[in-house]
């Protein structure tokens, strides 16, 4: 019986953008070879059927108008926890296009039910790779609309849903059942380390279209600074006062002379500046429409700073650093498996040559056997059903036997020679 498949990832802000681009096929290109583009427009979402949608944009101001805080969302909380469901490829293989969906519509029931219709944003199906499979995005509200992934999905709910889940699907008609539990086998077969090196390739892949989308943001980041810092490397150009005929006005101030008469202070009058400019309508007009262009820039700058682009290339970082540590951490287990995988091939030959070394000394012992069987049964027929009864009674006890396989090999090569 198949087993079924569901592994949950926490997604936080920074991821929502990278796992959005990824679920809904947004890049032409794929480095993962087990992606086929060509079947890509059979990708279906459960939840969100009409047109591609903006994970990031539509979950946080879901978030934002749900939840029952006033306080601001942390930014390292966990926004949506995300369940790869499945099976293996033999699960899929007599089932036509309408059961598949049938099949995760029912998965997607059952979390729906158990955490809220509203909180399941997206459901996305994938049919173009190996095995269909299907992304779930819960946003993980609990009863009083609080947000706590580590409350609603501790290990206690995890353990409920890997038990439930097949029994859910069992009774719709799928037969299905739970994967191994509380596994703690470390040896891994050949099948299963191959297996575990197609999902490593396939992390990697993920990881260089991860790295060609921060690639793109950095170039789009870098000429947008180039622009900013050429407009601010500008020297300002100064006002040529002559040829806007602008002038200082004055006005006639009465300051002491110096002089007395009669004890009294004489005072004289004085052109002094007012601190006004006089300047003709024209100059004014010129001046004050670079001084509306120059705000007009000062405020582009000012939105461009305030867009996205520079948070969402930190928050691509971000998640290039989450991926680089995932891919590291299997660089590890790679290692570790490939060193168990080259014992298991060493240890393999090793009992290969022992088992020839057995067969050899099996064929030996009954060279002799038979040549004494021989000597004390003059009659050649007595001596065959003697050695045919010893080797039967061998077989009983050793099915498969070497013994009666030797045996069975003279019977052949005397009847041909008969027929000769």
């Amino acid at each position: 019986m198949s087993t079924i498949v569901a592994s949950m990832m926490k997604m936080k802000s920074g991821n929502l953008v990278g796992i959005g681009n990824h679920n809904q096929r947004r890049f032409e290109k794929h480095s993962n070879p087990a992606i086929d583009v060509e079947r890509s427009h059979l990708n279906y979402d459960l939840v969100n059927r009409d047109e591609p949608f903006n994970y990031k944009t539509d979950i946080e101001k879901f978030i934002n108008e749900n939840k029952s805080s006033s306080r601001a969302v942390r930014k390292d909380a966990v926004l949506v926890n995300e369940w790869i469901i499945s099976s293996d490829k033999g699960f899929f293989e007599n089932k036509d296009d309408k059961e598949i969906e049938r099949f995760f519509t029912e998965a997607k029931d059952y979390f729906a039910e158990k955490y809220g219709e509203k909180n399941v944003r997206y459901a996305q199906v994938h049919l173009d790779e190996s095995t269909p499979h299907m992304h779930l995005g819960i946003v993980p509200f609990d009863q009083d609309n609080k947000l706590s992934a580590k409350r609603l999905f501790n290990r206690k709910a995890l353990i409920e849903i890997q038990d439930e889940l097949p029994v859910r699907l069992n009774e719709r008609g799928f037969e299905l059942e739970r994967g191994e539990k509380g596994s703690k086998r470390s040896h891994l077969s050949v099948d299963d380390y191959k297996a575990y090196m197609d999902n490593k390739k396939a992390l990697e892949a993920e990881l260089t279209d991860l790295k060609k989308v921060i690639e793109t943001t950095e170039e789009e980041l870098v000429k947008k600074k180039e622009e900013i810092k050429s407009l601010s490397e500008d020297k300002p150009v100064n006002l040529d006062m002559k040829k806007l005929k602008v002038h200082y006005e004055f006005e006639d101030v009465k300051v002491p002379s110096g002089e007395k008469f009669m004890g009294i202070d004489i005072k004289k009058t004085e052109q002094q500046r007012t601190g006004n400019l006089i300047i003709p309508q024209k100059s004014f007009d010129l001046i004050a429409k670079d001084a509306v262009q120059n705000v007009q820039l000062k405020q582009q700058v000012k939105k461009y700073m305030a867009t996205d682009l520079v948070k969402e290339n930190q928050k691509l970082e971000d998640e290039l650093g989450r991926v680089k540590r995932i891919n590291s951490e299997n660089v590890k287990i790679y290692y570790d498996l490939e060193k168990k995988y080259k014992k298991v091939v060493a240890e393999n030959d090793s009992l290969r040559s022992v088992v020839r070394s057995l067969k050899n000394e099996i064929k030996t012992i009954y060279r002799e056997l038979k040549d004494t069987f021989k000597q004390i049964f003059v009659d050649k027929t007595k001596s065959k059903e003697v050695t045919k009864d010893f080797a039967m009674k061998i077989e009983q006890n050793a099915p498969k036997s070497e013994f009666k396989r030797l045996e069975r090999d003279d019977n052949r090569t005397v009847s041909r020679g008969m027929s000769k």
